[in-house]
């Protein structure tokens, strides 16, 4: 049995009429930002975020954040390693084996998304708390994606990106 969910949700950066318009080289930017202060973007999830070290990899020139998390809800501290691909994506990996994605991508017509790409690993859970986790994962992935946008709106809008 597995005890992993995969969830992904994806939401437009520009739905029509939304202003100021975000550009792709702000979003990244943003992101970017989520690093360092995830509290900033999540702040319902993440009470705070501390930067332990940071680097760039040599095989692949990305950089690479080591950062402690405390989430909100459980008060659990959490060394994330985060792995920056720019311009397109952002991975955080969790020692538990959770991953978690946060891609930029451009439509047909240019128009910019959002996606964030969750793997939860849920080690010893039975199926009926899988299936629970599930629904509250799909909500959780939902508020994330729209509340960044809505944070990164808010900071082009306050000429902080």
């Amino acid at each position: 049995m597995s005890s992993t969910n995969n969830v992904a949700f994806t939401a437009p950066i520009n739905p029509p009429g939304a202003r100021p318009v975000i550009t792709p080289e702000q979003t990244w930017k943003g992101l970017l930002l989520k690093i360092r202060s995830a509290e900033t973007f999540v702040p319902g999830a993440i009470q705070s975020t501390r930067v332990v070290s940071e680097s760039i990899d040599s095989l692949t020139g990305n950089a690479v954040t080591v950062r402690e998390v405390l989430f909100r809800e459980t008060q659990k501290k959490v060394l994330e390693t985060v792995t920056a691909f720019e311009p397109a994506r952002v991975d955080f990996d969790q020692p538990n084996g959770s991953k978690i994605s946060n891609v930029i991508s451009q439509g047909a017509g240019g128009e910019l998304y959002m996606t964030y790409i969750f793997e939860w690993r849920h080690p010893g859970v039975s199926e009926v708390e899988l299936a629970e986790l599930l629904e509250k994962e799909k909500k959780m992935s939902q508020a994330a994606v729209e509340g960044t946008i809505k944070v990164l709106r808010q900071l082009v809008e306050e000429k902080k990106l």
